[in-house]
């Protein structure tokens, strides 16, 4: 039973990601574009509501983009990754302007909704669970 369980969140998380991305293709055309400026590290952390305490084991989904001067939005591919035990993952920032994100963990989903990297900033994204709030932070290098 606990292995049913278990293929049943991941054939969910699987089809979120394969929604997302057949959303964020069917609405978007597909062009070159450049950022001039890069963000200088990108987190996705994920805590309890209340004590603040790291979470492991939430399924990190996410797209990256990047929005053109022209008005069209470059796609990256889908990332998919699991929280270790300090909760915190670390996502690619080179030359890109933000990502989509979707969490998943014990059967539920949310949406962290797009994030924009800030250029020579460090942004962290923090979703608490069970409220689903989310938290953007984007501070100075060090």
């Amino acid at each position: 039973m606990l292995t049913i369980v278990f293929a049943s969140l991941t054939v969910y998380e699987y089809n979120q990601v394969g929604n997302l991305s057949a959303q964020l293709q069917s609405r978007t055309q597909t062009r070159q574009c450049i950022r001039t400026g890069q963000g200088y590290a990108f987190y996705v952390r994920v805590v309890a509501d209340g004590t603040n305490t790291s979470i492991s084991g939430a399924k990190v989904n996410a797209i990256s983009y990047t929005t053109c001067a022209s008005g069209y939005t470059e796609w990256g591919s889908p990332i998919t990754t699991t929280t270790p035990e300090n909760g915190t993952i670390a996502l690619p920032v080179s030359a890109i302007g933000g990502y989509n994100i979707i969490i998943g963990y014990r059967g539920a989903s949310y949406s962290v909704g797009d994030v924009f990297i800030a250029p020579v900033r460090i942004t962290t994204a923090t979703l608490s669970i069970p409220s689903g709030n989310v938290t953007i932070t984007h501070s100075q290098t060090q």
